[in-house]
């Protein structure tokens, strides 16, 4: 099976194969890229035109706020609840954050903000310009830090993770900051996505998420690097983490983490300590013409959402479980360091500092390295 061995070994762990739904030939575009996948698979995707909401086989468009023609999406709930931010073209200097729900576009009473995440108790974080990172719930937003800091992700439990204005991961919880540091040698670190269990993932590099290393934080272990796939790697990047522990993301030697032709950039899956090319986990007769290169979310069902260069095109992808089969523990040069578990993007992503445009924000944040 492609370059799954199914021979047995004493350290055999179990990992899934996967059926891939290309999400990008809903759109009818040659540009999109899934953002975040809730538990009933259900998917956030951006195109350079438009947004929408993938349910149950088919696409929904999201229409942008009154009075603006752009916008971008960041993040989804189990709920069924979308957010993310819309601009107009005689304005792109504001950014206009929204809550889709149920088929309306509604605004959210925060000025120049950018939403990345969502959880189940409709708390919202993100950026804004005074603010800083600011948490919003029960209809109001209030900062949780200094200007310059930015809130990416959250949990179901008020935990937030994000990025402080020196370029370091932060951890805030119960009206407490924490700075999580970076891996060793190390002077920029990005948290960008948290479990409810506390565990965060993101990447931790000499000067940013070009030189990163995938990392996987817990309050008893610390920063984890989780590595690289392949030698020829110049970066990792957590970016979706699930409550199994299981973190996705993408590894490789193309700053254009975009890329549609899909050249030096790959998805990974981090699961029992292994991390997978998840181009190496596609069940046969599945979409082989797919090459993955960044998964941004996955669900506690296990699905994986992200983006995948097919035919000189970036699609959004949705991959889905079909079996489990038994693969040796890997024994490379490379090992992984163990810890049970980001990644948008999309996640989306950040270099480091917010771009004023819906569309060029959105495909900053799944990358997530700026501020």
């Amino acid at each position: 099976m492609t370059a799954i061995s199914l021979t047995a070994s004493k350290s055999a762990l179990a990992v899934s194969l996967y059926s891939v739904t290309n999400l990008g030939s809903l759109t009818g575009q040659a540009y999109s890229y899934a953002t975040g996948i809730n538990d009933s698979g259900e998917v956030a995707i951006n195109s350079l035109a438009s947004s929408f909401f993938y349910s149950n086989g088919s696409l929904k468009k999201i229409s942008p706020l009154p009075g603006d023609n752009q916008l971008a999406v960041t993040g989804i709930n189990n709920l069924g609840q979308v957010v993310g931010n819309s601009v107009g073209n005689n304005n792109l200097t504001v950014n206009n954050p929204f809550l889709y729900s149920n088929g309306i576009t509604q605004p959210l009473p925060i000025q120049n903000a950018i939403p990345y995440a969502i959880n189940e108790r409709t708390q919202i974080v993100g950026g804004a310009t005074g603010l800083g990172p600011f948490l919003y719930s029960d209809g109001k937003a209030s900062s949780i830090g200094s200007p310059g800091n930015v809130a990416y992700s959250l949990n179901n439990l008020g935990q937030v993770v994000g990025i402080l204005s020196s370029n370091t991961a932060f951890l805030y919880e119960n009206g407490q900051t924490t700075n999580l540091g970076t891996l060793p040698g190390d002077e920029y670190s990005v948290a960008n996505d948290i479990n409810d269990s506390g565990q965060v993932v993101g990447g931790s590099g000499l000067t940013g998420v070009d030189d990163s290393n995938a990392f996987l934080y817990s309050s008893n272990t610390g920063l984890q690097d989780l590595g690289r796939l392949r030698p020829t790697d110049s970066f990792s990047l957590g970016v979706g983490i699930n409550n199994l522990g299981q973190v996705v993301g993408f590894s490789g030697s193309n700053n254009d983490f975009f890329a549609a032709d899909g050249n030096g950039l790959r998805a990974f899956l981090y699961s029992d300590s292994t991390l997978y090319d998840l181009n190496d986990l596609i069940a046969p007769g599945s979409n082989t013409g797919f090459i993955l290169t960044a998964a941004s979310a996955i669900n506690n069902k296990g699905q994986i959402a992200g983006r995948g260069a097919v035919n000189g095109k970036l699609n959004a992808f949705l991959l889905t479980p079909i079996l489990s089969v038994s693969v040796p523990e890997a024994t490379s040069a490379f090992p992984i360091l163990s810890f049970g578990a980001v990644v948008t993007l999309f996640a989306a992503l950040k270099r480091k500092r917010h771009s004023s445009s819906a569309v060029i924000q959105q495909k900053l944040q799944e990358n997530k390295a700026m501020t």
